[in-house]
């Protein structure tokens, strides 16, 4: 009798989600989010009216951190099969920390661009380290409901970040800003080196350690990953050009609250739809996801009123909120748990990749089709993806969860 009540009290602790390294790697995580989103619209600015420079300059600002992180997020694993996961995630933290602090001590924007680039590259190491490692503490038979808080604190620092940006701008100038964004990062950096971190085998790690494309990416995730980069292509025209849009029809209160509505309603979904993908299958979640996202953005771009505009965030906070962390779960559901950090920064990539093209090439077709067209366009194709995804996910196995982790009997 006590030998079984100590089996189920075992099973209970290992199913645990809410343990202290897990907490922590959640706080982290937030706090190395808030200077990545509070940089994205307050460093234009700065190259704008701080150093004088040009449009194409402001650009850039951005564009350098995103290429660093395209280029060095799939790098992360075999950093960490070379060096250990607790080294690269505490040495990138330091030089994250540090290249926030870096743009105190300089007015030039070409040195302003190589920080970005550098920053970019720390970030990228340290945020798929960190999110990876959430994803190997989640037990997992809550790997979803795990997955979607570790998105969920990526959203909040996304949500908090440009807020805080911008009222730092107003009162204490930039220099406030960029003070701001160093002692954050500290605090991330510190609250890192409390995280216990379990290394994998010296064994496993040598297979991952020689260079191969293998070892950067890893092929299981990049189904999952490919549905999110199509998906994150029409989230990026929402997200960089409604503003615009609303301000062009003079609905300049849905203009300054869209975002709140948008986080909000993205934080509320991944509560709630990480268990249901847990006791139900990604396609639960993914389908559904998939279609509000379609009608988000067609109300979008019928919209004429702030109520409209409202609604639409409303239905493409939760979509976008719920698909993403159900596509990264189910991308390492379907990996090796030794991979998990070659599936993460696969992840990703794709979706930064997504973000990227979406905000540059769509930028191209507004003239042609209008801000209202260009959206009215990208509710089919949210629906041809779904469509996509059915097809992949009939073809092989993608989409049909293990119900426990590789190699166990």
């Amino acid at each position: 009798m006590s030998k079984s009540v100590t089996r189920s009290e075992t099973t209970e602790l290992k199913e645990a989600l809410w343990t202290k390294p897990f907490t922590l790697t959640l706080l982290a995580s937030f706090l190395i989010f808030i200077p990545y989103s509070l940089y994205l619209p307050i460093l234009p600015m700065y190259v704008l009216q701080g150093l004088h420079g040009s449009l194409g300059g402001a650009g850039l600002v951005n564009a350098f951190f995103l290429l660093a992180s395209v280029l060095f997020r799939a790098q992360t694993s075999r950093l960490e099969a070379l060096f250990g996961v607790r080294k690269v995630l505490l040495f990138s933290g330091f030089l994250f920390m540090l290249s926030n602090c870096l743009f105190l001590f300089t007015d030039s924007l070409v040195i302003v661009l190589l920080i970005r680039f550098f920053s970019g590259a720390c970030f990228a190491v340290v945020n798929t380290c960190a999110n990876a490692l959430g994803s190997r503490i989640a037990p997992f038979s809550r790997k979803g409901e795990g997955m979607g808080y570790i998105t969920m604190v990526v959203t909040a620092g996304n949500a908090v970040g440009p807020f805080i940006g911008l009222k730092l701008a107003q009162l204490f100038g930039f220099v406030g800003v960029f003070i701001f964004c160093g002692i954050i990062a500290l605090v991330g950096f510190t609250i890192s080196t409390l995280i216990p971190v379990r290394e994998e085998p010296p064994s496993e790690q040598r297979t991952e350690g020689s260079f191969s494309l293998r070892g950067l990416f890893e092929a299981r995730g990049v189904p999952a990953s490919g549905i999110v980069l199509l998906l994150s292509f029409a989230y990026a025209a929402v997200i960089t050009f409604v503003t615009v849009y609303a301000v062009s029809m003079g609905l300049h209160s849905a203009a300054a609250y869209f975002f709140v509505v948008l986080a909000v309603s993205s934080i509320g979904s991944r509560v709630c739809t990480g268990r249901i993908y847990d006791r139900f299958g990604p396609n639960v979640v993914i389908y559904p996801s998939l279609l509000f996202l379609a009608l988000g953005l067609f109300i979008l771009g019928h919209a004429g009123s702030s109520s409209a505009m409202l609604s639409s965030a409303i239905l493409i906070g939760f979509a976008y909120g719920a698909a993403v962390p159900a596509l990264l779960t189910l991308a390492a559901q379907q990996s090796s748990p030794i991979r998990i950090s070659a599936v993460t920064a696969t992840y990703f990539t794709f979706l930064d990749t997504g973000l990227g093209l979406g905000a540059y090439l769509v930028g191209g077709v507004i003239p042609h089709v209008g801000y209202a067209g260009l959206y009215l366009a990208l509710s089919p194709f949210v629906l041809a993806v779904a469509m996509l995804y059915y097809m992949v996910t009939r073809r092989n196995t993608f989409g049909r969860l293990r119900t426990k982790p590789e190699g166990v009997a």
